[in-house]
């Protein structure tokens, strides 16, 4: 690794949350609600082939980490929406948190000059990326928009 390399520093937060499917949103919220003693969000209705989805709080009161965002589908791996052409995976997404909206503008820069491609998710004021395994990453910072309770 470079020197130049090295000093380049993301201030990342932490995880903010991650995405995942369930054929039974409304049993995967019972579980979590009602065994593990976690908040969920109002539920989302389904639109854009998303599924009805919602957010289990992992950390309640704390913007800063959700926790799991469940969307109801079938249990079938699954791209970001219905006309995305990026890879297939069983977990649609893991959500890691930035600093500030500068910090996220820089990591694009940075993942422009490495070549990896950057999909926007304008309702969300986000966007997101695939590391070298497929894995969809998204980014997320305060400024950003969030998913409707």
């Amino acid at each position: 690794m470079s020197h130049a390399e090295q000093s380049f520093q993301i201030p990342w937060r932490g995880m903010h949350h991650i995405a995942l499917i369930t054929a039974d949103l409304d049993a995967t919220i019972r579980f979590y609600r009602d065994v593990l003693g976690m908040p969920c969000s109002g539920i989302a209705p389904s639109r854009e082939g998303r599924g009805r989805h919602c957010l289990i709080l992992v950390k309640p009161d704390d913007d800063s980490q959700w926790g799991f965002h469940f969307f109801e589908r079938p249990a079938v791996k699954t791209t970001l929406g219905p006309s995305d052409a990026h890879p297939k995976s069983f977990v649609p997404h893991v959500a890691l948190r930035l600093a500030d909206q500068s910090a996220a503008h820089a990591l694009r820069e940075r993942l422009n000059q490495a070549r990896v491609p950057v999909t926007d998710i304008p309702e969300l004021g986000t966007y997101v990326f695939f590391d070298n395994n497929d894995l969809c990453l998204e980014v997320t910072w305060p400024e950003g928009k969030h998913v409707e309770s």
